[in-house]
């Protein structure tokens, strides 16, 4: 059944690597090949109870440093918003993407993972070239009780029922964990219930003090809040502080070019 539902999604030309239960992130995991356009990929996905796939990460096995979704590079924005970004902290693991991204561009950053799921962490070791330590951990105690500070906090945190369920508290304690100046990053995947992503949006913003969104024009993509922590930093700010920052690090071009067809606002985008 759960074959053919990776069948039916990618084709009978895509070659299934792996198919994982796994009870914590409460659905089926699994690591498919496929071509996507001109370049072979592989995808960590998921399959819930109720038949819904979602994708989890991906990963450009020519070019394993490339980032293949588009809210990966948006995430990314962060790290411009910081003058010296010199720390990181990762909360959820996925297949290592945005690991492999920075080890290749900002190979001096500090990067912290987390993730819970003795499951993803196997997965992404075998299938996805992670070979860097991983804090087994929830990210929500984590951060909690986080012994320091970072420049940076990237949170891109679902399972198989989709978006996490936080905890009252959670967004103070990650703005607690941000030093002066940092930035705090979250994923709100397309799938997520809208009321639920813009109390939990409104909450990250209270936390931090302000906060902007990013995403694609059409809206049918993933959408990133940006929390950073200075209260200089303007909407009118992040394009410049982008392209500099992306020209610094000799990102790749589809990176620089990220913000071209996006929209940057304020508020929760409307759908």
């Amino acid at each position: 059944m759960l074959r053919g539902r990776i069948i039916e999604q990618y084709g009978a030309a895509c070659r299934i690597q792996e198919m994982r239960q796994t009870p914590r992130f409460q659905s089926s995991l699994f690591v498919v090949d496929l071509m996507q356009g001109a370049r072979l990929t592989r995808i960590l996905g998921a399959i819930g109870k109720s038949g819904q796939l979602t994708e989890q990460s991906g990963m450009d096995l020519l070019h394993p440093e490339r980032l293949v979704f588009l809210y990966e590079r948006l995430m990314l924005l962060a790290l411009a918003l910081v003058e010296r970004p010199g720390s990181a902290l990762l909360l959820g693991l996925g297949g290592g993407a945005m690991c492999r991204h920075l080890q290749a561009y900002l190979p001096a950053l500090r990067v912290s993972v987390v993730e819970r799921d003795p499951v993803i962490i196997d997965l992404a070791r075998r299938f996805f070239h992670i070979t860097r330590a991983i804090r087994s951990a929830d990210a929500q105690e984590l951060v909690a009780d986080a012994p320091e500070r970072y420049d940076v906090i990237l949170a891109d945190l679902y399972d198989g029922r989709g978006m996490e369920r936080f905890e009252p508290g959670f967004w103070q304690d990650c703005a607690r964990a941000l030093r002066p100046g940092g930035c705090l990053a979250v994923n709100w995947a397309a799938f997520v219930d809208d009321a639920l992503a813009r109390a939990e949006a409104k909450a990250i913003a209270e936390a931090v003090g302000r906060s902007f969104f990013v995403g694609p024009r059409a809206l049918d993509e993933n959408v990133v809040q940006l929390a950073p922590s200075d209260p200089a930093i303007g909407r009118a700010d992040i394009t410049p502080r982008w392209r500099r920052f992306a020209r610094e690090h000799q990102l790749p071009r589809e990176d620089r070019e990220v913000l071209r067809r996006c929209t940057l606002t304020e508020g929760y985008p409307g759908k």
